[in-house]
């Protein structure tokens, strides 16, 4: 019985170990890189002088670390606002199938169609690399994004390469900005999205076009089309990360597959 209970007890620290360093994994992918790791760091390093001045019993140093440590919670969410947003968006994007909202959605369009439009946001990238025509295309998935739609010019038309090259030419006026599809359509154009929060990330030494890319992909989970206007690479921002530099070729093929 006692074995019983000694292997059982060995079973739940185990578990317990192996949830806190997963928990402790993700929450170094979200912070790495950026300045909230000195942060981490600081407060780490209070909660141990605390503990420390409790274990030595020094009542009034206690005292004083104790009001600080009692606004510790409060003084996380508060700091650590857009890395906890960020891991809610990420349980919520796991729990979620990638195609429920196409399967709900009574507007659904059939493979065809989605491959027609696929096609068309890669040829348009083609050539606007070759001419290093800046470009951001949005692509919705499930998350809504008529509030950054709303920011723009509203276009309402099925998407094509000759008008997403259009959009994108530096003489017309809606050039500067990102462009927004949903279901094959091309929503709007000249929107305002997100900048990337983390100022240590390679965005940074990038333009705005790169930053903007990477800031919807973490607050949404939309994919994100970036032409570079320095290089006329082509990379697709998801889950806060840019993919390698693709061909429009291997674009058209990541987005069918992501989506």
């Amino acid at each position: 019985m006692e074995f019983a209970q000694h292997s059982l007890l060995n079973w739940h620290n185990l578990l317990d170990w192996a949830l806190v360093a997963i928990l402790l994994a993700i929450a170094w992918r979200l912070i790495r890189g950026s300045l909230v790791v000195y942060l981490l760091v600081g407060v780490i390093a209070f909660n141990l002088l605390f503990q420390l001045a409790q274990w030595l019993k020094l009542p009034l140093f206690s005292a004083l670390l104790g009001q600080f440590v009692g606004l510790g919670v409060l003084a996380l969410i508060i700091v650590f606002q857009p890395e906890i947003r960020k891991f809610l968006l990420m349980i919520g994007r796991n729990a979620e199938p990638s195609k429920l909202g196409k399967l709900m959605d009574s507007e659904a369009y059939n493979e065809e169609q989605e491959q027609g439009w696929i096609r068309a946001v890669s040829e348009a990238c083609a050539r606007l690399s070759e001419t290093k025509t800046g470009a951001l295309i949005v692509i919705a998935r499930t998350s809504e994004l008529k509030l950054f739609a709303a920011s723009g010019m509203p276009v309402d038309a099925l998407v094509s390469s000759d008008l997403l090259e259009a959009i994108f030419r530096k003489e017309s006026p809606l050039h500067d900005g990102a462009v927004i599809l949903a279901k094959g359509r091309i929503q709007a154009a000249s929107c305002v999205l997100p900048l990337d929060e983390h100022h240590a990330s390679p965005s940074a030494v990038h333009g705005m076009r790169h930053k903007a890319a990477l800031g919807m992909s973490e607050q949404t989970d939309a994919l994100v089309v970036l032409v570079s206007e320095e290089s006329g690479q082509i990379v697709l921002a998801n889950n806060g990360q840019f993919s390698e530099p693709l061909t429009p070729n291997d674009l058209m093929h990541r987005i069918g597959k992501t989506l």
